[in-house]
């Protein structure tokens, strides 16, 4: 029977309450559409339940009108596994979380609506055609595409103003980063703001780099691969705090990353609700290749610590902006 939360994904169950099928239900579910929600969940309790308050919002309140499932899928093996799954038992949508799970679902079905949730550039990942006319059985939200590095370029500008040069640590060999790239390169002239690219490759790269820029190569540096920031050693956090320059992040729990003075990154809850919304109205029957692709809000957040000890004044309208604030 479609009911089945796995044991690991319970822990999202506060989110989805009424709109998961209980297990004794009335053949009138039989018409209810039935809609997969798939991908990593750990630390993503935000997005869940935008998602279902997307789908609330939109009509779809409770399991007489919609029957979800929602399962954990922390890589593209698990992915494959979950999603062939509901399509043997039959589904009726399906909402994927991040690019591994919506490759999968990309794979499996050119029938079955996707709400991808988000993707970083879905025309670059050649999953839809284009924002305005996605085509196919995909739309959702893009995260990382022109339009998004914009909106991510203009929030950094909100805290750093006199931001004219922008070193970009990128590694070429890593898809998503040479996609941001291309698309921060394509939308920073329009700016204002000139990037200063340098490939990197790892995290003794990315150290050497560090060291080698000064203020006459640029006015701040963002690091790409957010992972490598994560898993930094102390050469790497001790070069941030040497070369004098304030770094950026994508990522909002980089913000506390030594050195960082900004970090922009999309609300989740807010990119749920979108992904929520999008689902709705292809359950209320439109096509998901006439559904335009959607942008997340970007939030800033500011270590005030970090901007005082490199002597940068961040302006009252970035910090009233902020949805955090280091002091």
């Amino acid at each position: 029977m479609w009911i089945g939360l796995a044991p690991r994904t319970l822990f999202v169950a506060v989110f989805i309450g009424a709109l998961v099928l209980d297990p004794v239900f009335g053949a009138s579910a039989q018409q209810v559409p039935r809609v997969l929600l798939a991908g990593p969940l750990d630390n993503y309790g935000a997005l869940i339940a935008g998602v279902t308050e997307g789908l609330q919002s939109a009509g779809f309140k409770d399991a007489t009108r919609v029957r979800i499932d929602v399962k954990n899928a922390g890589s593209a093996d698990e992915a494959k596994a979950v999603i062939g799954a509901a399509l043997d038992e039959g589904v009726d949508a399906i909402i994927t979380i991040f690019g591994p799970s919506t490759q999968a679902a990309h794979g499996a079905t050119t029938k079955v609506p996707i709400v991808f949730c988000p993707v970083a550039d879905p025309v670059a990942a050649k999953l839809v055609a284009s924002n305005d006319a996605p085509g196919g059985n995909l739309t959702g939200v893009a995260s990382a595409d022109a339009e998004a590095s914009r909106r991510r370029l203009a929030a950094f500008r909100e805290a750093l103003p006199d931001l004219k040069r922008l070193a970009v640590l990128f590694d070429p060999d890593f898809p998503p980063d040479r996609v941001q790239m291309k698309n921060l390169e394509q939308i920073a002239s329009s700016t204002g703001v000139v990037i200063v690219s340098r490939p990197i490759s790892d995290e003794s790269a990315a150290d050497a780099v560090l060291r080698a820029l000064g203020p006459n190569d640029a006015d701040a540096i963002l690091i790409l691969k957010e992972a490598l920031l994560r898993k930094a050693g102390d050469e790497l956090k001790r070069a941030a705090m040497e070369q004098k320059l304030p770094l950026l992040a994508g990522d909002p729990d980089l913000v506390t990353f030594p050195g960082v003075v900004a970090a922009v990154g999309p609300n989740q809850h807010n990119q749920g609700q979108m992904c929520g919304r999008m689902a709705a109205r292809i359950l209320n029957g439109a096509k998901p290749a006439e559904v335009s692709i959607e942008h997340p809000d970007f939030e800033l957040l500011v270590n005030l610590k970090s901007a005082e000890r490199l002597g940068l004044a961040i302006p009252q309208r970035a910090l009233e902006q902020a949805v955090r604030v280091i002091r």
